[in-house]
């Protein structure tokens, strides 16, 4: 990103400097009049006083309604052997008309005429002279409702070749780039569906609009017949910076951040578009209208976003540092290039930065921020597809604990089956084999009660109607029966003895695990077991007086982490806390 910002920067200020050439063969006296209200004829201007100015000296009449220069040039070719071809320029190409009287010939050129200059760097007439020939020109310049200026030189052929091809070639590039940067974050906008896409698309596009119709792409190439572009200029350069305003805003989340900065801005926004309503409506209805005061506020306008972007900018990077000194990287080189020609079209300083500082720095802006949103989505994508790697291996490991839970219950279910089952159901065939049908009834009988038992213990059948607490309390009764030396305590708080909830099977098999647990492996004499109900979900605790262990050192054995993963089912909360040589505590939480 530094070495783009570089580059663009040494390239701006090669391509930003004036050349200055020398006509050893040609000398040229030149001299300027102004035509207020532009009413004078040919005739009436070669009567009127004239100024001297030199090549490349600028003009610079300020903001007009309808005024006019007159000029005078007369050259003369030095040379008494030799034709000489050279090319008169005037460096402004958003002239409105340029009217060039040559003897009997009148040629007309400009943005609000079907005529174009031959090159796409300058508006340019040819002149051949022959040897020791003089020549006079009558030059008409007009810049309607707007601010007028203007310079002249001679250069030749191949200069004017050389600079038309660069920027042709520089605006192409321009227009290569954004294109496919537009592409990408259209796809983008598509996927993601927010905002900040379509303010980088919209704020992108009128970029592109502005450079083509600054740099002349738009007369010399595209729309040589369009009469209305220095006003497309004009316009497309104010909605321009509303859309900068607005992608920033949202870039920055200024709405969130700085409040009072982002309705500032807004504020501003608004009143620039009504601005750039207002004109095109009175430039439809009246062309000839005093547009002076709106064009003073626009460029007012333009100046205080300038300022209160680069202050938003400053100050966010107090809050989101990156995305604050992508900002000003960006903005940099436009706050420059927009103060500079603000403050040359108030004439505070003599010149402003060339069109060249212009493309680049919208260039170098437009890429920077495609770059960017870009690379943020590429790493979201790329955070997203771990945290679906994480969702499936998580989801694999609940599958291998399922399997390894119904495995083990499977395997209890077998154990009892062929310890008490399977012998009885033994015995009652070979007392039957004996013809003692008596006692193999009886038999039965008891067979019959064990099965219940056993169904009983593996899943009772009054869970299916939600009564945990008495489910449990049989079984408990059942495990201290058969305990020597520990005991195992059941207490309820506010606790309903029915319970409409899918999770009442999973929090007796939790219970019953916690239970072994505490009994096995923390050789526990005390198991107490608190259920509590609250508004808005059920507490569990299970305590055990146990040898406990280190929760840091000692990673959850499979019945803890069974126990854990059935309550993240419900969106519950799990927490364990254990002391060595002192017990532990679970503590389960789930939401009503």
């Amino acid at each position: 990103m530094r070495i783009t910002c570089l580059v663009s920067i040494l390239l701006l200020l090669g391509l930003s400097k004036t050349l200055a050439f020398t006509h050893p063969k040609i000398s040229v006296l030149a001299a300027y009049t102004i035509d207020r209200d532009s009413k004078w004829q040919l005739v009436e201007a070669k009567q009127k006083n004239f100024k001297i100015f030199v090549e490349n000296q600028k003009i610079n009449l300020g903001y007009n309604r309808d005024d006019a220069v007159w000029c005078y040039f007369r050259f003369k070719n030095e040379d008494t052997h030799k034709e000489v071809a050279k090319w008169l320029c005037f460096d402004n190409y958003h002239i409105d008309s340029l009217s060039i009287f040559d003897g009997n010939q009148m040629v007309l050129m400009g943005d609000r005429t079907k005529g174009r200059g031959a090159f796409m760097s300058a508006l340019t007439y040819e002149l051949k002279l022959g040897p020791g020939e003089e020549r006079i020109l009558w030059v008409k310049i007009k810049k309607q409702t707007s601010f007028l200026e203007f310079s002249f030189r001679l250069t030749s052929f191949t200069e004017l070749e050389n600079q038309s091809s660069s920027k042709i070639a520089l605006v192409a590039f321009f227009i290569g780039i954004a294109f496919l940067l537009l592409m990408i974050n259209g796809i983008l906008l598509l996927m993601t569906r927010k905002r900040l896409y379509a303010y980088y698309i919209c704020y992108s596009l009128l970029t592109v609009c502005y450079v083509v119709i600054t740099m002349n792409f738009a007369k010399h190439l595209l729309f040589p017949n369009l009469l209305l572009l220095s006003e497309a200029r004009i316009f497309s350069g104010a909605l321009w910076y509303v859309a900068l305003s607005y992608f920033l805003c949202c870039f920055l989340d200024l709405k969130g951040h700085q409040f009072f900065k982002y309705r500032l801005i807004n504020f501003l926004c608004i009143v620039n578009l009504f601005i750039v309503l207002l004109s095109a409506t009175l430039l439809w209805i009246y062309p000839n209208a005093d547009f002076r005061y709106l064009f003073i506020s626009g460029y007012v306008l333009f100046m205080l976003l300038i300022i209160v972007l680069f202050w938003a900018s400053v100050t966010h990077l107090r809050i989101e540092r990156d995305q604050a000194i992508y900002a000003l990287l960006a903005f940099a080189p436009q706050l420059v290039w927009g103060g500079t020609l603000i403050l040359e079209t108030f004439e505070f300083i003599p010149y402003a930065l060339g069109g060249n500082w212009m493309v680049f720095a919208s260039l170098y802006e437009v890429f920077l921020f495609g770059v960017v949103l870009s690379r943020n989505y590429v790493e979201v994508f790329f955070r997203n597809t771990e945290l679906m790697k994480e969702v499936i291996l998580e989801k694999e490991n609940s599958l291998r604990t399922i399997n390894h839970v119904q495995l083990r219950e499977r395997r209890n279910i077998a154990n009892i089956i062929h310890d008490n089952v399977g012998s009885k159901i033994a015995h009652i065939i070979h007392l039957f084999d004996m013809k003692n049908t008596k006692l193999a009834k009886q038999n039965i009988s008891e067979l019959a009660s064990d099965i219940r038992d056993i169904s009983h213990k593996i899943l009772p059948k009054a869970l299916d109607e939600g009564a945990l607490v008495s489910s449990l309390r049989s079984q408990i009764a059942i495990l201290n029966a058969g305990l020597d030396d520990a005991e195992i305590e059941l207490f309820c708080y506010d606790f309903p003895e029915r319970i409409e909830q899918k999770w009442v099977y999973d929090m007796y098999l939790i219970a019953l695990e916690a239970i072994s647990n505490a009994l096995k492996h923390g050789k526990a004499h005390l198991v107490t077991i608190e259920f509590y109900k609250y508004t808005d979900s059920y507490h569990f605790q299970f305590t055990d007086d146990g040898c406990g262990f280190d929760v840091l050192q000692t990673s959850l054995g499979f019945g803890l982490d069974n126990m854990e993963k059935r309550v993240g089912y419900y969106h519950g909360h799990f927490e364990i806390s254990s002391v060595e040589n002192e017990g532990t505590v679970i503590q389960i939480v789930i939401p009503v």
